[in-house]
C-alpha cells in the first residue's frame, strides 16, 4: 500500500500505461506481451540509464542489467538514475534500486559483470531484445554475432561529444556488421572527448522507443540508422542495406542451413 518513501501509491499498472494504450496500433494483447517481455541492457552508463527508465515505466516486465562498473562522481551529470549517495556502489545495484522505486512491480536482475565472449551466451539467452549501452566496440561485435545466430533483435547506439547514433537490428534486416564491419574500431571515450549530458538521454530514450514499438507490434523500419547532431541541431536517418558479403550474416545462414539438414 505504501511506497518506500511512505507516500500512499494510487498509481496502478493500468494507469501507468494508459497513454501508451491510447496510441494507434496498440491492443491489449500487445500490452500483455510488453508486460511479459524480457529485455537485457548491456552497460549502465548514460545510454543504459535513460533506456532503462523508460522501459521500466512503460511496462516492460523484466530487465536484466549487465555492468561490472561502479558509480563515479563524474557519472552524475548524465547517468540520471544515480544520486550522489550512489557513488562507489555497483551501477547495476544502484540502478535496480532506482528502477524498482519508479516501477515497483518490475522484475530486475542485476549482473555485476562485464560482458565477455565466455559469459555472453548465459547472460543474454532467454531475452526478447538486447539494448546496447556500451562505449566499447568489441562487445558490440560479440553481441551482434550472437544475436544474428539466435534471431534476437538488438538496439545499438553510441554517443560522444554532441553526436549520437542509433540502429535497431532485426533478424530480417541488415546487421551491425553490414554497416560497420567486424573490425573492432575505436572505442568511444567521453573522458577525453567530452559529452553533452542530455545527448545520452535523447539517444537512450530513442533506444527505448525502438524496443517498445517492437514489443507492442508497431511496424518497424528495417535498416534505419538515426543520426543526432545537437551542436548543429540536426536529425537525420540513413537507410542501411544488407551487405551480401557480410561475414556475420553469411555465417548465420550457413549455421541455419546446417541445422535444417
Amino acid at each position: 500500500m505504501f511506497g518506500r518513501n511512505g507516500v500512499f501509491n494510487l498509481i496502478t499498472d493500468k494507469e501507468r500505461v494508459r497513454r501508451l494504450a491510447a496510441l494507434p496500433h496498440v491492443r491489449s494483447a500487445r500490452l500483455e506481451r510488453l508486460g511479459q517481455a524480457r529485455v537485457a541492457i548491456v552497460g549502465l552508463g548514460g545510454l543504459g540509464n535513460a533506456s532503462a527508465q523508460y522501459l521500466a515505466v512503460q511496462g516492460v516486465g523484466h530487465l536484466t542489467l549487465i555492468d561490472g562498473d561502479v558509480v563515479d562522481g563524474a557519472n552524475l551529470g548524465r547517468q540520471v538514475l544515480f544520486s550522489p549517495d550512489a557513488v562507489g556502489r555497483l551501477k547495476v545495484e544502484a540502478a535496480k534500486e532506482a528502477l524498482t522505486q519508479l516501477a515497483p512491480r518490475i522484475s530486475v536482475r542485476a549482473v555485476p559483470e562485464f560482458l565477455t565472449p565466455q559469459n555472453l551466451p548465459d547472460l543474454l539467452l532467454g531475452h526478447d531484445v538486447v539494448v546496447d549501452g556500451l562505449d566499447q566496440a568489441a562487445p558490440r561485435i560479440w553481441i551482434n554475432r550472437w544475436a544474428r545466430r539466435h534471431g534476437v533483435p538488438v538496439v545499438f547506439a553510441g554517443a560522444i561529444g554532441y553526436e549520437g547514433q542509433v540502429m535497431a537490428v532485426y533478424p530480417e534486416g541488415p546487421c551491425f556488421a553490414c554497416l560497420w564491419g567486424e573490425a573492432a574500431g575505436a572505442d568511444e571515450n567521453c573522458m577525453t572527448g567530452g559529452i553533452l549530458g542530455p545527448l545520452v538521454g535523447i539517444v537512450g530514450a530513442l533506444q527505448a522507443s525502438e524496443v517498445i514499438k517492437y514489443l507492442i507490434g508497431v511496424p518497424v523500419q528495417l535498416g534505419t540508422l538515426w543520426l543526432v547532431d545537437l551542436l548543429n541541431s540536426r536529425w537525420r536517418t540513413v537507410t542501411v542495406y544488407p551487405n551480401p558479403l557480410c561475414p556475420v550474416c553469411q555465417s548465420s545462414k550457413e549455421a541455419e542451413h546446417a541445422t535444417s539438414l
